[in-house]
């Protein structure tokens, strides 16, 4: 299965490195999330200050940066946190999921097909879910 996981992968490249670099992304909000945060290249204040050194520690970073107390993140029991979250009444709710391409690929797969998870971002091996009912369903690969 793992195996399955990184051939698909190898095949979606192409359109991962198109929309990392905000093309075919057309939502204005999407369009600043996926520029200013999720691939920000430039260095912020605090990267020296916490001795933030790999790019996943950077990323997730700007993402607390982002959405403040409305991220959630949890390495353990992550379907019990994005069943409670889909069951929210709370829109501004983010949910940031690791390791799609391992345990978590099920899930993932469960959450891209749930109407609840409005928006989602799969960045290879980690994933950006946003609750926001008033937006329509989309997936974005980067």
């Amino acid at each position: 299965m793992y195996l399955l996981r990184y051939i698909q992968r190898l095949f979606t490249f192409i359109p991962r490195i198109w929309h990392r670099h905000g093309f075919g992304v057309h939502s204005p909000h999407d369009y600043e999330l996926v520029k200013d945060v999720l691939f920000e290249k430039m260095a912020y204040y605090a990267y020296e200050e916490q001795s933030i050194i790999s790019k996943a520690d950077r990323q997730m970073y700007r993402l607390k940066l982002r959405f403040g107390d409305n991220l959630m993140y949890s390495k353990a029991d992550v379907d019990a946190l994005y069943e409670q979250l889909a069951c929210s009444d709370d829109d501004s709710k983010a949910l940031v999921i690791d390791n799609l391409s391992g345990c978590n690929y099920p899930l993932w797969l469960k959450i891209l097909d749930d109407s609840r998870a409005r928006v989602t971002f799969d960045m290879g091996n980690r994933g950006l879910v946003l609750f926001d009912r008033k937006r329509i369903k989309q997936n974005y690969l980067l």
